[in-house]
């Protein structure tokens, strides 16, 4: 199948021929002529699957371009509002749509804090049509009457499990309350699990399920390979392994902000160049280390989980999992930088003995046994090897089967009577005040 196939228009289609898009993903395929038939979804998707195109290309053509100038109050009036967990994935999608939307007249800003609302407030008097934002920020501007929801004819919620995870929900629903009832809206999330199930309910309406097998992630692209070390040879293992393999633009996950910058001196004391980015960085330090990142003047870029979320960087060929994540979904979001696209990439993981047991339950959610590699210096010495090891602490179910997610998401739906017309309405939560919430 071919983008011409989806029903795009002629000079959408010329956009995504000049950028060498040539066949949409599998994500693509079966949500864009849904979205352009203005039909709700509840998609899951993984990072690197092209899942932002997927909302992005058909909102450009929904949306209607606006001919004449707005004035007063009606300058904050936005069309189309993207709702992201982080600061990073806010700019990535941003881009996105000025890059996609080259032949249209839309206007979009990015909504997220660590800045002053100034700038933001002037792009959307400028004539800004859609926005992206993260929670907090958007509801600040609500408050401060910068932003007003009431023509609002497209919505999505992007990584919403994410978004539940780090505490948003009451901030969600209060930027729902602000939502007219008759709108387009579109929710993404990596699993189908009961919150996701009950916010659908609430959100959209009569919506088209979509699940990608995991078969088609784009994780297929990635090479990903473990090195068994002993904890206490993490950091001389790493430095060697940059070195020894001349890496040149290297991702390196680890979960603390602390152990970040820790793995920065180390690496300079080496004279390994390389940067962090975490909660505690400013916007703009985190912008520049970023653009050094991309421009190659730095080898390594240390980030954690939720910073990390929203690197997009073309043809990354190394992510290292220092340590493995807090929570075992976050690999796949961590592997994903790299690989993209249809692009091949590797992923290596540093295991320590505490983290063996983790390592199976990876493999059991991957569905994959990952290859062990070795370093003649750095032998891995366990009290208990891994073959041996005793599961001591119950064994955490986190693998969830798409299909069978899918099944009990309709089932759930059908339960509470989600697709009746003519329901008796829910009354709307009432607008709450944002939270002082930190967007990492």
């Amino acid at each position: 199948m071919s983008f011409k196939e989806l029903n795009l228009s002629s000079k959408l289609l010329s956009t995504l021929e000049q950028l060498y898009y040539t066949t949409p993903t599998e994500i693509q395929k079966k949500t864009v002529p849904l979205i352009l038939q203005k039909k709700d979804i509840l998609a899951t998707s993984q990072t690197g699957t092209g899942k932002t195109a997927a909302f992005v290309l058909p909102m450009l053509e929904n949306i209607e371009e606006e001919q004449t100038k707005r004035v007063g109050d009606e300058r904050y009036k936005i069309k189309a509002l993207i709702l992201a967990p982080t600061r990073e994935l806010v700019i990535q999608i941003k881009q996105k749509i000025e890059t996609y939307g080259e032949n249209f007249t839309h206007k979009s800003v990015a909504l997220y804090g660590g800045v002053k609302l100034g700038s933001q407030v002037s792009a959307i008097r400028a004539g800004a049509n859609i926005a992206v934002g993260t929670t907090a920020r958007v509801l600040e501007h609500i408050k401060n009457k910068t932003l007003n929801l009431s023509e609002i004819e497209m919505i999505v919620l992007d990584e919403a499990d994410k978004m539940l995870d780090m505490g948003f929900i009451d901030d969600i629903r209060a930027i729902m309350a602000q939502l007219p009832s008759q709108r387009h809206s579109l929710m993404f999330s990596a699993t189908f699990a009961k919150p996701i199930i009950s916010l659908a309910k609430s959100f959209l309406k009569n919506p088209s399920i979509i699940e990608i097998d995991k078969e088609n992630l784009s994780t297929k692209q990635v090479k990903q390979i473990v090195h068994y070390v002993n904890e206490e040879e993490k950091m001389p293992l790493l430095s060697h392994l940059i070195k020894n393999n001349n890496w040149n633009q290297l991702l390196i996950f680890t979960n603390t902000k602390l152990q970040a910058d820790k793995i920065v001196e180390q690496l300079k004391a080496e004279e390994i160049t390389a940067k962090a980015i975490h909660g505690d960085k400013s916007q703009g330090m985190r912008m520049e280390a970023l653009k050094a990142f991309k421009k190659k003047t730095i080898r390594v870029l240390v980030a954690t989980d939720v910073a990390g979320r929203g690197i997009d960087i073309h043809d990354l060929p190394h992510v290292i999992n220092f340590e493995l994540p807090l929570k075992n979904e976050d690999y796949i979001h961590r592997i994903g930088r790299t690989g993209r696209a249809g692009k091949e990439g590797e992923a290596l993981s540093l295991i320590c003995e505490k983290e063996l047991q983790q390592l199976k339950e990876i493999e059991s959610l991957m569905n994959k046994k990952l290859e062990a590699i070795e370093t003649e210096r750095f032998k891995f010495t366990p009290h208990i090897t891994p073959t041996n090891r005793k599961n001591k602490q119950k064994k955490k179910n986190k693998g969830v089967n798409l299909k069978l997610a899918k099944k009990l998401a309709e089932k759930m739906m059908e339960s509470d009577k989600f697709n009746q017309k003519g329901t008796q309405k829910k009354k709307k939560p009432t607008a709450q005040k944002p939270t002082n919430k930190r967007h990492f």
